[in-house]
């Protein structure tokens, strides 16, 4: 997902109100971020992603998503000509600052430099080898469990709708049979002290890029893009 691509900032309403429509057990969304390079600014503002979410939590990370959407065009490429890359660092830094009065300069500082070196810098490059590794090569792209997934930029809430609810009904039955078989472990053995062979399993196939990337997802999930 891009944060200075126009059309992931397109793609983003449906995908949010999708989220909002389930429940968290019902359908979990993954944002990978990946900076493309002829965004020039992509990387630092992917940076700034991490940075924020290491400093503030992942919670951050939608209010963050949707405050550079709403400022995108002030990072693109013309502006931006005459900046070096400190400069614009400096730029995310005023309007980080301004949505997270609460983010100190250290803790920007931390992650952010203008040229690298950081644990933000390398979270950034796991996050573009993970993307291409996946055989993506722009943004906005998905995968619907774990599967390549082809979806318009322009695609409505409707449209994710029509795909994705299909898919929740037929996992319910799944979720209740694996409720039953959790009361009926916990019946049997929970007074025994017999430890539980089997294993805690999602239902929904997640797509895992490493632990740094929990730090860039608005919403747990099964489609990631």
């Amino acid at each position: 997902y891009g944060q200075l691509c126009p059309d992931s900032k397109s793609a983003y309403p449906g995908l949010k109100r999708l989220v909002d429509h389930y429940k968290p057990d019902e359908l979990r969304v993954r944002f990978v971020l990946f900076p493309l390079p002829y965004h020039q600014h992509a990387f630092a503002a992917a940076e700034a992603a991490f940075t924020i979410t290491d400093a503030l939590g992942d919670s951050s990370f939608t209010q963050w998503l949707e405050t550079i959407y709403s400022n995108q065009d002030i990072f693109w490429n013309k502006p931006n000509k005459d900046l070096t890359p400190v400069q614009v660092t400096e730029k995310l830094k005023t309007l980080a600052q301004k949505t997270f009065p609460s983010l100190t300069d250290a803790q920007w500082e931390k992650g952010m430099t203008g040229y690298g070196g950081t644990d933000a810098d390398d979270h950034t490059r796991e996050s573009w080898k993970y993307t291409c590794s996946r055989g993506m090569s722009g943004t906005p792209l998905y995968t619907l469990n774990g599967v390549p997934f082809e979806a318009d930029a322009d695609w409505s809430f409707e449209k994710w709708f029509h795909v994705i609810d299909p898919l929740v009904k037929a996992n319910k039955p799944v979720l209740k049979e694996q409720e039953e078989m959790q009361g009926l472990w916990e019946a049997t053995h929970i007074l025994s002290g017999v430890p539980r062979s089997q294993p805690d399993r999602d239902v929904m196939h997640l797509v895992r890029s490493g632990e740094w990337a929990t730090a860039a997802q608005a919403c747990e999930g099964v489609a990631e893009s």
